[in-house]
């Protein structure tokens, strides 16, 4: 282990790879990826790959690591397979991931829910981060290196929104689609410890990202009320958790969940 602590968050020479990297929590991680020295690659759907490129290409400038972009639906086996072995041949091999991609919730209650929609937020939420969770983890071991995988929950894996409006805010699809990353997070952490894998994840609360865009203010101003800090996150506050899990500073978190929610769910 490395004696100087702050060493212990460089990534130098680690080849990663952020899932949903063109949205902003998944920009600011693999910025932070790069920052410590990692090769990245920039990872969204098809639909995005320009702008993902744009941002793989920002990171190799500024930073001078090595980066790529590609697209693909992580709810697609084959398509999500088909990404880990091209990152892994043109990085030589993947050590660390970010397990970010997913889709937000709905204001419609769940009596009026179509569930072909409730279905479709569980395929990309839970569905796809057991995808690129395993097949990067086949990456890893089968290179004989370990590494590490940070999935994105969600403090909704714990709690249940507050009613703003005297109605619960959503309807129960995503709440439980994070809740099964949860715990798919520590049941995959002890299967894949043995190989030197820590498996873990954070849980942002009332970040602004992208998913929040369509929140009116009467919303986001409630929730900022209900949380110790009177505030909503900034999406840079989650750069420091997801490089401590993904970082030998963090050796003995395995299945941890680090909820990062400003004390929301202290409440």
């Amino acid at each position: 282990m490395e004696e100087n602590v702050l060493k212990r968050f460089r990534l130098d020479g680690k080849k990663a790879f952020v899932t949903g990297a063109s949205g902003l929590i998944g920009y600011h991680t693999a910025k932070a990826f790069a920052q410590a020295g990692a090769d990245v690659a920039i990872v969204d759907i098809p639909q995005k790959l320009e702008k993902s490129q744009q941002i793989a290409d920002e990171f190799k400038k500024e930073y001078g690591v090595n980066t790529l972009a590609y697209g693909v639906d992580v709810t697609d086996e084959q398509g999500v397979t088909e990404m880990c072995e091209y990152i892994a041949k043109e990085f030589g091999t993947i050590d660390v991931v970010h397990n970010n991609a997913g889709i937000g919730g709905s204001p419609i209650p769940d009596l009026d829910v179509d569930y072909s929609w409730w279905k479709h937020v569980q395929e990309v939420n839970l569905g796809g981060i057991f995808l690129v969770a395993r097949a990067a983890a086949r990456i890893m071991v089968r290179d004989g290196h370990g590494g590490s995988i940070v999935n994105t929950a969600s403090m909704c894996a714990s709690i249940v929104n507050a009613a703003p409006l005297g109605v619960t805010f959503d309807n129960s699809a995503y709440s439980v689609s994070k809740a099964g990353v949860k715990h798919f997070t520590r049941h995959f952490a002890t299967q894949m410890i043995p190989y030197g894998i820590r498996v873990n994840c954070i849980s942002p609360g009332y970040v602004l990202s992208d998913m929040h865009s369509d929140m009116s203010k009467e919303v986001t101003d409630f929730f900022a009320q209900r949380s110790p800090c009177q505030r909503t996150g900034k999406v840079e506050e989650m750069q420091g958790a997801v490089l401590y899990l993904a970082s030998n500073a963090s050796t003995f978190c395995v299945g941890t969940e680090l909820i990062v929610d400003g004390g929301h769910v202290c409440y």
